[in-house]
This record gives C-alpha cells, structure tokens and sequence, in this order.
C-alpha cells in the first residue's frame, strides 16, 4: 500500500479540534500526508459519534491519501490501514474499522470522502487509540480498553503512529478484498461480534464477504451490509 507520505508531509501538532478537519483543510491546497497531534478536543468516530482522548495518553492522527483519488473502493482504504495497525498494537480488528484487545474497544478507523483542489475525492483516514489511559468516563469504561491495561507499559504516541505508516508499505495495494483478506484474517474479530442495522435490526457477524462487505445473521436469516452502510457494534 502507498504511504501517505509519498504524497505529503508528516506535520504535528499540539493541540487541535480534529485532525480529520486539518487533513481537510490541506487538501483545498493540493496537500496531503500525515497530520498528527498530541491532543484531540473534537475528535469523532463513526456517524459523528465523539471520541474521548487525553493529552499525550492516546494516538490521534488522520492521514490523507492523494494517491487513492476517486478509488472506486474507499473502505479498503481504511480496512488496510486498521490491518497496519492491529499488527503494530498486536491486537485484533473488528469489520469495518474497530481495534479490539481482549473484547474491549482499543481504537477506531474512521475513512471519510474530502474534495481536494482539484475536485477529486480523498479517502482520509483517522486513527485514534488509547494508548497510555488507565480509566475512563463512565460513559465508556465498561466497553473502552487501552495497550497500557492491555499489554503493560507506556507508549509514545508519535512513535506508534509511525511504526502503523511504515507497516502500510507491507500490505497489499486496496484494490480488491481477495489481496487483503489473507493479511485481515490474522487479526479478524468479526465472527460473533453484535451490530444494529440502520433500522434498529440486531445482527451477529459472521465472517466478511468476497466484496469486502460483512456478513451477518439477522433473525435467523443471512445478510449483507456494506461498510458505507449505517451499522454499528452494540455497546460502542
């Protein structure tokens, strides 16, 4: 896979309200690359749900990939890049884009569509990870893990987010699930893993589909669901 690096730069930060808004607001100047800070205020996740970080305790990048303009199958953008970093943090991933460690939620990857100067569609991609957190709100602290409970120690949060960009030139390019399925498959979580459907419907996961698209058990009945679908885990 590409490094956004190849089309960009790495920039920091200290403090920002979301680095998906950053990475957005380069590409109106014909730049992409990596955009890491070492605070998030106004992070989001998934159907504009927030995502709750610390100063210096959690990963917090986006990255904005030029070089998948107008890919005609963004989500395996982000899919590869959730690959990348589930064998960094060793942890495992849930379909389409949640980070998991011992059945707790360790991270998200969050892939959104963003015109860049030229009017082409961007896939950006955000990461965030709870790295050094010891507890959380109550809001989360039943569902919400951290590599310091999960694994012991203390991780710098620019150095993981390297290590997952250099992991991307190791993996397929994102051009079809057949490519990166065997490499999914080492950290796949989904089989057994609760949704709800857009119309409130529960389903069971049962494995991922030849498109990329989960497989799930609604009512004793199989479906399918792409990622650009609105479905989410129960609990998070």
């Amino acid at each position: 896979m590409k490094s956004p690096l190849e089309s960009g730069s790495w920039h920091d930060f200290d403090e920002v309200l979301s680095t998906q808004d950053l990475a957005a607001n380069a590409l109106k100047e014909g730049r992409g690359g990596v955009f890491f800070a070492r605070n998030q205020t106004l992070g989001r996740g998934r159907f504009g749900r927030e995502w709750i970080s610390s100063p210096g305790e959690s990963l917090t990048m986006s990255m904005a990939f030029l070089a998948y303009a107008d890919h005609p199958r963004p989500y395996l953008v982000g899919m590869t890049v959730a690959v990348a970093a589930a064998a960094v943090l060793r942890c495992e991933v849930a379909w389409p884009n949640d980070l998991v460690a011992d059945g707790g939620k360790l991270g998200g990857i969050l892939t959104e569509l963003i015109p860049d100067d030229q009017g082409r569609r961007i896939p950006i991609v955000g990461i965030g990870v709870n790295l050094n957190e010891r507890s959380f709100p109550p809001e989360i602290a039943g569902i919400a893990t951290s590599l310091a409970l999960y694994n012991g120690g203390h991780y710098d949060p620019r150095a993981m987010g390297e290590a997952i960009v250099a992991r991307l030139a190791k993996l397929p390019e994102p051009s079809a699930w057949k490519d990166l399925a065997p490499a999914w498959e080492l950290f796949d979580h989904t089989p057994g893993k609760r949704y709800v459907t857009a119309d409130g419907q529960e389903a069971t996961g049962l494995g991922i589909g030849p498109e990329g698209q989960l497989l799930c058990s609604i009512k004793g009945e199989t479906a399918t669901i792409m990622a650009a679908d609105a479905v989410f885990g129960v609990g998070e």
